[in-house]
């Protein structure tokens, strides 16, 4: 597969595929009606085998003027030789503003590029990708 760009040049593609992959995969085997941390346990067995590294439950902090008011924990960090994304997994009947809002808060407050929302409550897999770039600083 050769790796596409987005719009702004990222290499994001060989990344989203293989890890859009072992989901893929985590719900043809478990189907749509487990629960969230079952579809995070089996990602934990799947990511490895399409040659990804990952971290679980990655603190981003959440800042005001600079200062860290809170944290939040995505589901995952998976990263390859070159790229990483974040990957959040919902369990539900449909994807829902909150669920968009959460993602954006996590590209933004953490400074990542990428994240994918996965909801494997919907057949076939809900997939939402969300791009983040950053504004050049003067």
């Amino acid at each position: 597969m050769s790796r596409s760009l987005s719009k702004q040049g990222y290499q994001f593609g060989q990344l989203s595929y293989e890890t859009l992959g072992a989901c893929i995969d985590v719900q043809s085997q478990l189907g749509v009606h487990c629960t969230e941390v079952d579809y995070q346990r089996a990602l934990a067995l799947a990511i490895p085998k399409q040659g990804l590294h990952f971290q679980r439950e990655v603190e981003i902090p959440i800042t005001y003027d600079g200062v860290v008011v809170t944290k939040r924990r995505v589901d995952f960090v998976v990263w390859n030789d070159t790229d990483e994304l974040l990957l959040e997994t919902k369990a539900k009947s449909a994807i829902l503003p909150e669920d968009i809002e959460q993602c954006l808060l996590y590209l933004h407050q953490g400074g990542y590029r990428l994240c994918l929302l996965v909801n494997f409550g919907e057949k076939p897999l809900g997939i939402r990708r969300f791009v983040h770039t950053p504004e050049e600083e003067e």
